[in-house]
């Protein structure tokens, strides 16, 4: 039974590695509001995904997007155990890994193997067939793919075994590392293989990454119409309400560690602890996980500001952070300028068709006389244009 501190009392008497193992356990994950929004948008989402090919969840850098799929995938496949009861071969969700390239562009040859691997789960009794070369089972039913299977092969693999189980989605984490080291022709290349592999399989693809996700849909207008975002956000300095969770967030998270007293931080160091982790709670659990360390390996009774100041980022890390976060928040953004933009655009585009219009209406006028000028009609009382005679003065 745990203790008013957050956490069982027999803890204090473990090991320092078991003490860390709880406070860093998946499934202590602090629910705060914006995750758990997003949570419930990402899972409508992908069950009535609603038209969109490709689901987008993007956010700033630590503010939770793997914890957030994990989150979804344990959900999803608990609803989904009693059909998945009746029908072994049904995989409710994939999930796999854009792993970022060492040298040149992304490999799709190790991200389709990848997901080969995952897509074959062992405990399920219904085996797919492979018949490409290079792809097979061992005797004890074991996929093996050889290194001599080729791209394609291991693409059509992959497309009929997405075909075969049928998931709600194929969740891809860190999806912005698909663009990393990519020009924009090739990076419209990866996209057009997005696409390609959606519309075979019939499968949409969601993706969990930072704000280059938005590089994607700028350069495939074809992809953007059929894309949902869904959006992670940190919690800002400027908004009262975002304070007021990031500070009970915080909170929860310092009674939850493994010590004689609860570290006294929240009222005279929140502010450092937001700045450092500029609002992102994933960064500011990992922090605060490196702080508990170096506090249980000193023998420590609480975590003292000194250990938060010996384990933070560096100011220049958390100043490139935040400008990210705030370059990709304002892409995200409808501002007054850019509805202004937009409105501009539209509107410059219906006074060039309705001058187009007019000026086809004149055309279509002169033709019809002869290509003679109808002579205007004019107001009672206007005289006609003519010449007035003009007097000359005597040399």
């Amino acid at each position: 039974m745990a203790t008013e501190q957050g956490f069982p009392p027999e803890l204090l008497t473990q090991s320092a590695q078991k003490r860390l193992d709880y406070f860093k356990a998946p499934d202590k994950t602090v629910m705060h509001g914006n995750l758990k929004l997003a949570y419930h948008q990402v899972l409508r989402a992908i069950q009535e995904p609603a038209g969109a090919s490709i689901i987008l969840v993007m956010g700033p850098s630590g503010v939770g997007k793997t914890t957030l799929l994990r989150l979804v995938e344990k959900k999803i496949i608990e609803e989904s155990l009693p059909q998945m009861e009746l029908n072994p071969g049904w995989i409710p969700i994939v999930c796999v890994e854009a792993v970022a390239p060492g040298k040149d562009t992304f490999r799709w040859k190790d991200f389709y193997k990848r997901t080969l691997i995952a897509i074959d789960e062992p405990l399920i009794k219904e085996k797919i067939s492979y018949s490409e070369d290079g792809i097979h089972r061992d005797s004890g039913g074991k996929l093996i793919v050889k290194s001599r299977a080729t791209e394609d092969s291991l693409r059509l693999a992959m497309e009929q075994a997405l075909s075969h189980r049928r998931p709600y989605t194929l969740a891809v984490d860190e999806f912005q590392d698909i663009g990393k080291m990519a020009s924009q022709k090739v990076l419209e290349a990866h996209m057009d293989c997005i696409k390609s592999a959606v519309n075979t399989t019939k499968i949409p693809w969601t993706g969990f990454g930072t704000y280059q996700l938005i590089d994607f849909l700028e350069l495939s207008p074809q992809l953007s119409r059929r894309t949902r975002i869904i959006h992670l956000p940190r919690y800002r300095l400027e908004d009262d309400e975002d304070i007021k969770e990031f500070k009970r967030v915080l909170k929860h998270l310092l009674c939850r560690m493994p010590l004689p007293e609860t570290p006294p931080l929240v009222e005279k160091h929140w502010e450092y602890l937001y700045e450092r982790s500029i609002g992102c709670i994933g960064t500011l659990k990992n922090w605060l996980l490196q702080a508990l360390d170096l506090a249980l390996e000193e023998g420590a009774t609480t975590l003292t500001f000194s250990h938060l100041e010996q384990t933070a980022k560096l100011i220049s890390e958390c100043i490139q952070m935040a400008k990210d976060a705030i370059e990709g928040e304002e892409k995200l953004t409808d501002s007054k300028e850019s509805q202004r933009q937009l409105h501009k655009l539209l509107n410059s585009k219906k006074q060039q068709a309705q001058k187009e219009q007019t000026g086809s209406g004149q055309d279509d006028q002169l033709q019809n006389n002869g290509g003679k000028s109808q002579p205007q009609r004019r107001r009672v009382g206007q005289r006609n244009p003519k010449r007035d005679p003009v007097a000359s003065e005597s040399l």
